[in-house]
């Protein structure tokens, strides 16, 4: 959806993500291609990594990071002032030792497939661990924030709207959670396959996170502005929003 309202940084985001999401389908293609149709029948290419497959790696990280960090400032600005950078400090050691985790990997893969493996499966229980390690507050905080301070909201279609966004805000900790739950599991049980086919799909996964909580927005000034307009109010769905979130910040 189109918002014209929106600040320039939230509008570079939103082309940010979906270019990493481009080009990380684009590499698993080139990958899938090179292994599927171009060397077809060829054994001896099964024992390489093609280069797609280190840059897939990359933009997926990045990909996770952007997600994360936008999240991570949201609860920055609904934080209390005095354990703001307290909170915000822990998510971000969480969300950078992930980074920084899979960067070594995908900065020094061999081209040779065994080595990988052996990397690939020491490399990806840690990186699973802080990822999910990082979910966990950040769906925590952002509950937690939303209900103290809607508990003081003074009107009752405020309270229903910060109501709805604990939802939103859990429902897409658990999908992404269980999905890298799972690949946690099958890296532990050594299923090289399945722990890269889960790790293309957390990729999805962020994007559509950011992407729909950004197009929830639209529903969700639709139920104000029906509460709105049966309390006599006239408020625009900018100033609208900006209430709401004054009201949910607790200090």
């Amino acid at each position: 959806m189109h918002y014209s309202e929106d600040a320039s940084t939230m509008k570079f985001l939103v082309a940010a993500t979906c270019i990493l999401d481009t080009l990380h389908v684009s590499f698993m293609c080139h990958m899938l291609y090179y292994y599927l149709i171009t060397n077809y029948g060829v054994l001896m290419s099964l024992e390489y990594i093609v280069w797609s497959f280190p840059a897939s790696v990359t933009a997926n990280l990045l990909l996770i990071l952007v997600v994360q960090l936008f999240f991570a400032h949201k609860i920055h600005y609904l934080c209390c002032r005095k354990v703001r950078w307290l909170v915000t400090a822990v998510i971000l050691l969480f969300v950078l030792a992930h980074f920084e985790t899979v960067t070594v990997v995908a900065t020094s893969v061999d081209t040779n497939t065994s080595v990988l493996t052996q990397t690939w499966y020491y490399s990806v229980t840690p990186s699973a661990a802080t990822v999910t390690v990082a979910e966990v507050l950040i769906t925590v905080s952002l509950c937690t924030l939303l209900h103290v301070g809607g508990s003081h909201a003074a009107f009752p279609r405020t309270r229903r709207l910060v109501n709805t966004l604990i939802i939103y805000a859990a429902n897409r900790c658990l999908l992404t959670l269980f999905v890298v739950i799972g690949e946690l599991a099958a890296n532990v049980d050594q299923q090289a396959s399945w722990t890269m086919g889960l790790n293309f799909i957390i990729g999805k996964l962020y994007t559509n996170s950011l992407l729909a909580s950004l197009n929830t927005r639209e529903y969700l000034l639709s139920q104000e502005s029906v509460g709105s307009t049966k309390d006599g109010g006239r408020q625009s769905h900018h100033d609208r929003m900006s209430d709401v979130y004054n009201t949910v910040q607790p200090c």
